[in-house]
């Protein structure tokens, strides 16, 4: 077992490799983030903003209502993850346990809220995170429960750079960085070193660990592996049958082979992975210990993924729409320009005709007047007033253009979020909206994969987190809850001669699909108007469905209506039977 000096020495030379590998990621990430939200001014570059000081720059920000309709869109027709056994232990039984198990985790952690970060981030910079923990019930428990919490600053996760997977479930290692307080990192580890290591003579290798009076502190999450051989044997049971199992190969498992006259069928070297986790200052090993799970718990949301030249590249919504919105920003700005320089329309006078009236004529263009006296000089024509400037069309025609080409380089367009275009028909305007919709499916789709990758991680985390007799609360698709009893000893025996459990969680293997669309009360009011319009047009049928239409909506009293209703409809006289002739 490596020391925590080896451990501290690894893990710092991981970082840095880590760190370098995502630089080019996270600089061109953070240059979106500040552009699409117009932070300090980053949607115009430094060297413009210093030629044009004292000239107008405005930032009219086309960019953010797309991002902020896709993230929309997102909320109302959220991912979502449905458990399937995929072997013959499995059973729907105990699939539907885990999805009732995996809604209440996300119910209780506000997983939504993890999830819309991490999109936004995606959206908005090309990279979101989110991570799954695990933690003690309270104070005084020693029973665990598994959450979901949100990444609020995608920058501070350094994970892998070797990693071929899209999800990133191949990778070596993970940071996760965060700054405490001087006061706060003496709270949490007292006695732990927080000098600035240049006093120590440590030269460089430690600088940017400490501040003056904040201290930088990261957790490591990596693997680690160990070969072992495995069997499939044939070993006889109490009961007489003959049953096969692959177990771990070694003096003890021998010894249980030849006591049950047992034999074996295969055996073969297999690698086992055990992910670690600590965390650490620039100086010392803070904490460490075993995780339950196989994967690393930080789920990666991204957007667009490209390689170029071998390099990973990841888009945002809107990396390629920066050059169009500042040209836009730029257009708008002269445009502005153009008509602020040119004063207002002037009135062509005489001198004579304003001589003991020139403070009335000097407000002209501050105040409204009712009227302006002037003298009358005979022959002359009273005061005329220039045409207002007019903004060149030049400038008009360019702001237009490239209006155009922030949609194209988006993929989205007005008419297909509420601007009227040339469709007439329902038909139609859906298929424009759909079209928009294609244009940025991936960054939905790349969501969904996220959501499923954390769900299979909850399958694989919570028959280690979940592992004792307990009774936990489930959550069913319309929101209900319920109390379940999991691991509870039927008094039963099986096959092999373990004791049988009720809802035990370790038997079976289990997937995810994922499915987008509304949410169940979404989709249960679609399916009472569903059930009304049938009525109309099959009124025979209004009896047999009237009850489910009050069984499925939500209004107070309307489960008492569906029961009422379905006996008076059990009570109704029954039409006697024709005979047959």
């Amino acid at each position: 077992m490596p020391s925590d000096k080896d451990i501290l020495k690894e893990s710092k030379e991981r970082y840095k490799v880590c760190s370098d590998g995502w630089d080019h990621i996270y600089k061109a990430a953070l240059e979106d983030l500040r552009f699409v939200y117009d932070v300090d001014g980053g949607q115009w570059p430094d060297e413009i903003r210093k030629d044009r000081e004292g000239r107008p720059m405005l930032t009219i920000n086309k960019l953010l209502k797309f991002v902020r309709q896709l993230r929309g869109e997102s909320r109302q027709n959220r991912p979502r993850i449905k458990v399937i056994p995929v072997d013959d232990k499995g059973d729907v039984q105990t699939a539907e346990l885990y999805n009732g198990l995996i809604r209440q985790i996300e119910y209780l952690s506000s997983a939504e809220v993890a999830y819309d970060t991490a999109y936004m981030n995606a959206v908005s910079a090309s990279v979101g995170y989110f991570r799954i923990i695990t933690k003690y019930e309270n104070e005084f428990s020693f029973t665990q429960d598994i959450g979901i919490r949100r990444i609020m600053n995608p920058f501070v996760v350094k994970y892998d750079p070797a990693c071929k997977e899209f999800d990133l479930s191949d990778a070596e290692d993970c940071y996760i960085e965060e700054w405490l307080t001087k006061k706060e990192f003496e709270r949490q580890y007292p006695g732990a070193a927080t000098v600035d290591f240049d006093r120590q003579g440590e030269g460089q290798q430690h600088e940017g660990w400490f501040e003056k009076d904040k201290v930088r502190i990261a957790e490591r999450f990596y693997k680690e592996y160990e070969t072992i051989k495995i069997a499939l044997v044939e070993i006889m049971a109490p009961e007489g049958l003959r049953i096969t199992s692959t177990i771990k190969l070694n003096d003890e498992s021998k010894a249980f082979i030849k006591k049950r006259k047992g034999k074996i069928l295969q055996e073969r070297e297999t690698e086992l992975t055990t992910v670690k986790w600590c965390k650490f200052t620039g100086s010392e090993v803070l904490e460490k210990n075993d995780w339950a799970g196989k994967y690393i718990p930080i789920i990666p949301v991204f957007g667009d993924e490209v390689i170029v030249n071998g390099k990973k590249h990841i888009l945002s919504l809107i990396r390629g729409a920066k050059s169009p919105q500042q040209m836009y920003n730029y257009w708008s700005s002269a445009a502005t320009e153009a008509v602020a320089l040119v004063p207002k329309s002037p009135y062509i006078v005489y001198d004579k005709e304003v001589e003991g009236y020139e403070n009335e004529w000097q407000e002209a263009n501050r105040k409204n007047k009712m009227y302006m006296r002037v003298k009358r000089i005979p022959g002359s024509p009273k005061p005329t007033r220039e045409p207002q400037a007019q903004i060149p069309t030049g400038i008009v025609a360019m702001m237009q253009n490239t209006s155009y080409e922030i949609e194209d380089q988006l993929g989205r367009y007005e008419s297909s979020k509420g601007e009227q275009g040339n469709e007439r028909s329902g038909k139609a305007i859906l298929a424009r909206v759909a079209q928009s919709d294609k244009g940025t499916f991936t960054f939905v789709d790349n969501l969904s994969r996220a959501i499923v990758y954390a769900g299979r991680q909850l399958i694989d985390l919570i028959p280690h987190i979940y592992d004792t007799e307990r009774a936990l609360q489930i959550q069913g698709e319309d929101g209900d809850q319920q109390t379940v009893t999991i691991n509870q000893p039927t008094g039963r025996v099986r096959i092999d001669g373990k004791p049988e459990i009720s809802n035990d969680l370790t038997v079976g293997k289990y997937d995810l699909i994922a499915t987008v669309g509304a949410s169940y009360s979404s989709r249960r009011q679609e399916m009472v108007d569903n059930l009304l319009q049938a009525m109309q047009y099959a009124p025979t049928i209004a009896p047999i469905i009237a009850p489910l239409i009050f069984q499925m909506s939500d209004w107070p009293g309307a489960q008492e209506v569906a029961k009422k209703l379905q006996t008076a409809i059990d009570n109704m006289p029954k039409e006697p039977a024709t005979q047959g002739g």
